[in-house]
């Protein structure tokens, strides 16, 4: 007896999935105005709602609902959750755009309705990294909700410990966030019985997915069980969420010191191709609003049209898109709407750029520049590569060899290497070069040419059936028979034990989400070297064509290619080996013809014993007995000899069996494809579309390190240079205007990153975001062109600073305060 049930009354609408977005917009004014017009009907019923995105569609498709709703808001009868742009995928979007989530929603809502939610939820996402409570905390939440994952050992409602000791109080709604027509009473007797004399539950019901929310039978079943419950000393009731959570005592809560994971874990891997725009998204993005914040002095801060490339992006992470589990014109929708938002970004990116090239000397006399705009406060040293045209094309016998100079003179190593146009004259160049660009500007150097004969073919010492490379820092060698990286050394011993970068085949089925499974382990095969008439064939050469060969070697780097295949499928691995730089840059060209399998890269570590992952605003180790984890930028495998650090563009998935560390590449399943018990999933009488057939490109760096602890804290700096590349290009300066402003200069080791640097959302100065992943403090110092500021970042921490001119302030992520 005196039990008390909280009916939570939702309409959980995905604004994407087995529809495009035109139909979730549809979807979400029905259900908004079914919602008000129950409001309007029934005294003591209360509607839930949060995303800032759907609340956007109807101010804009239906004005007079948006204004009603906002005075059901006023009244109290109508209750923002959540709070955030959308409910995202919780694990594979960057921490900072998790940020950007709450940061975009809280402001829309502040504004619109004069609310600024402290309870966060995300119902439907697919699991939960433990960097979103350092976030919650840091954006203003107290509490947070979630549905998922219901199979995991783990408390119901918690106190939710991130990182870096930050916390919010959370509750796990095992049973879902909805109900089908008519059964919202049924729940809710059966979570009423499950609650001990005394005790209090919520109860969240409506009919979801596709919106819908209340419906005149439910409200009235609901209404006969209150009445009920009231005879027995009960209380049931619909209600403001907020009110169960402010009843919670705190001290009563056991903890919670992990991420909520996992659940359908072939979503970490499902539509590549998707996931790969996505994060080259999220890597221009913030690369270029740290440009759009120096060339303020030349270009006005184009906010606006960051903001339109935001939502786009915020857009994209959520639970059904980002995850690869919608249909395909969803998809299609998907990169249509992210190349949009990165075309937009070139042209800011290019308006910035240009901008900072004043006060550049004009180009000499058979001189061609290139520039290097790097976005970061710190020094980056990198192979940069750059295309230009010559002044006029070359049909002789000869080419113009490019020599690059700094600008004190000095010459610096450089090569030429196959262009990305296939005219056979000497007329456009690529050229790679290693150099460091200065923090936050613009980096100049100059080439100059010479002519000489056209070079013989590329080649690299053979010892014992292998190609072998030794630079400075890099030791390593590639088979010849099989194609695979067989040893890569560091001063302190080799870090494989066997083959890497091999690609296996395993048998998989037709979900992509992977509800049904923790891990794939099933190994058909591997792709094989071709043999050199097939390799002919592939590549549409006259053959034959030896499988593995050297394609370029100069004083910078040399690259081997490997073509290998597997019944119909092709793939070209390719290695390019740095004589000067630590690294190997690995890229897996693969097109992939057999549905229902995935592809994993293959990595076997000498000594293996664990794999470190980057997460949300931290790193957590990942499983290594075979089930899938999902990290994101970044992995840093620990064996006997030191660390492997894998740096990634686009995947998530990874799993690790004995000794051998596999990323996830792709998984060729059917779109939404949805396991529900015994039922035929796919239809046998039709063709139905798989995705991830065809071609799809990886790129990773593999950086080895005696000192796996040094390499571990670097990760971040390391990873996040690499995907966010300087800008380079070839132009010729006008000679005119003057040099911009000295750019911000973060000072302090090498292991504290900037995260953002941009504009105010309220205008009131500029904000710098920093993460120091290790577990001590760490001292910083911030360089601006007006002013110096000693800071300190705490320990796994993330923290958010606001300047205003020549002061600087810490302050909640979200801004508002």
């Amino acid at each position: 007896m005196n039990k008390t049930l909280y009916l939570v009354s939702n309409a959980h609408l995905d604004p994407v999935w087995q529809w495009e977005w035109e139909e979730g917009a549809a979807a979400a004014v029905s259900t908004f105005r079914t919602a008000v017009r129950f409001l309007r009907e029934r005294d003591g019923y209360i509607f839930c709602h949060n995303e800032a995105a759907l609340y956007e569609w109807v101010e804009e498709y239906e004005p007079p609902l948006f204004e009603e709703i906002r005075a059901l808001v006023k009244e109290g009868r109508w209750i923002i959750i959540g709070g955030w742009y959308i409910q995202p995928d919780c694990n594979m979007p960057a921490g900072e755009t998790f940020v950007r989530q709450a940061l975009y929603g809280r402001k829309y809502f502040r504004e619109k309705f004069g609310v600024v939610p402290v309870l966060a939820n995300n119902f439907d996402s697919f699991g939960h990294s433990r960097g979103l409570a350092q976030i919650l905390a840091k954006t203003g939440y107290k509490y947070y909700m979630h549905c998922r994952p219901g199979q995991t050992a783990m408390p119901d409602t918690y106190r939710w410990i991130g990182y870096d000791g930050s916390e919010v109080i959370c509750e796990r709604q095992t049973s879902g966030y909805g109900t089908g027509l008519g059964g919202a009473a049924d729940k809710a007797k059966g979570i009423l019985a499950s609650l001990p004399d005394g005790g209090r539950g919520i109860c969240l019901w409506g009919v979801g997915d596709h919106g819908g929310g209340a419906s005149e039978i439910d409200l009235d079943r609901l209404g006969a069980l209150a009445e009920e419950a009231g005879k027995n000393g009960d209380r049931v009731f619909h209600a403001d969420p907020n009110e169960y959570f402010e009843g919670i005592d705190p001290d009563t809560l056991p903890e919670w010191t992990a991420g909520a994971n996992p659940w359908a874990v072939g979503c970490y891997t499902s539509q590549a191709s998707l996931k790969s725009a996505y994060r080259a998204l999220e890597d221009d993005y913030y690369s270029v609003e740290k440009m759009c914040m120096h060339s303020r002095g030349t270009v006005p801060y184009p906010a606006g049209k960051l903001r339109e490339a935001l939502k786009a992006m915020l857009f994209a992470t959520f639970h059904d898109y980002l995850p690869g589990t919608s249909v395909e014109p969803v998809e299609k929708m998907g990169l249509r709407q992210i190349g949009g938002a990165r075309d937009s970004l070139t042209r800011l990116r290019a308006a910035s750029f240009f901008a900072m090239c004043g006060g550049q000397r004009k180009a000499g006399p058979d001189e061609i520049p290139v520039l290097v705009y790097n976005p970061h406060p710190y020094p980056v040293k990198s192979t940069f590569e750059c295309e230009f045209m010559l002044w006029d094309q070359g049909w002789g016998d000869t080419v113009k060899q490019p020599h690059l100079y700094d600008e004190n003179g000095s010459e610096l190593p450089c090569q030429q290497e196959k262009e990305l146009s296939s005219i056979p004259i000497d007329w456009r160049k690529r050229v790679v070069f290693e150099a460091e660009a200065a923090p936050s500007s613009v980096s100049r150097w100059n080439f100059r040419f010479r002519d000489v004969k056209k070079e013989p073919a590329a080649s690299l010492p053979e010892e014992n059936g292998r190609l072998v490379f030794r630079g400075k820092y890099t030791k390593a060698a590639i088979s010849l028979t099989t194609g695979l990286l067989e040893s890569y050394a560091t001063d302190n011993g080799e870090l494989l034990d066997g083959g890497a970068c091999r690609l296996d085949v395993l048998r998989d089925n037709c979900d992509p989400w992977g509800m049904t499974v923790d891990s794939y382990r099933d190994v058909e095969g591997c792709f094989t070297l071709l043999d050199p008439e097939e390799a002919a064939r592939f590549c549409a050469v006259p053959g034959p064509l030896a499988p593995v060969r050297v394609i370029e070697n100069g004083p910078v780097r040399a690259v081997v290619e490997a073509l290998l295949g597997r019944g119909d499928s092709r793939a070209v691995v390719r290695y390019a080996l740095s004589y000067g730089a630590p690294g190997i840059d690995v890229s897996v060209r693969l097109d992939m013809c057999e549905k229902q399998k995935m592809v994993k890269l293959v990595f076997p570590v000498k000594g293996f014993e664990s794999v470190t992952g980057q997460t949300a605003y931290g790193s957590e180790e990942l499983p290594s007995d075979g089930r899938e984890g999902v990290s994101q930028r970044w992995r840093a495998v620990k064996g006997s000899a030191g660390g492997l650090l894998v740096t990634g563009r686009s995947t998530y998935g990874t799993s690790v069996e004995g000794n051998e560390f596999k990323i996830s590449l792709v998984r060729t399943a059917a779109y939404t494809a949805h396991p529900l018990g015994d039922r035929k999933i796919l239809p046998e009488d039709r063709f139905m579309p798989h995705f991830d057939l065809g071609s799809s490109l990886f790129e990773f760096r593999l950086e080895g390190a005696a000192d796996f602890g040094v390499l571990a804290g670097r990760a971040e700096r390391i990873s996040q240079t690499w995907c966010e590349k300087p800008f380079c290009m070839s132009f010729f300066p006008s000679g005119e205007g003057s040099a911009p402003e000295r750019g911000l200069v973060v000072e302090g080791g090498d292991s504290v990153v900037l995260t953002a640097y941009k504009e105010s959302e309220y205008g009131s100065g500029d904000i710098i975001r920093l993460f120091n992943p290790l577990p001590d403090v760490a001292p910083v110092r911030i360089i601006s062109s007006d002013g110096e500021f000693d800071v300190s970042v705490g320990p796994r921490a993330f923290e958010t600073f606001l300047k205003k001119g020549n002061s600087l302030g810490k302050i909640r992520a979200d801004e508002i305060s």
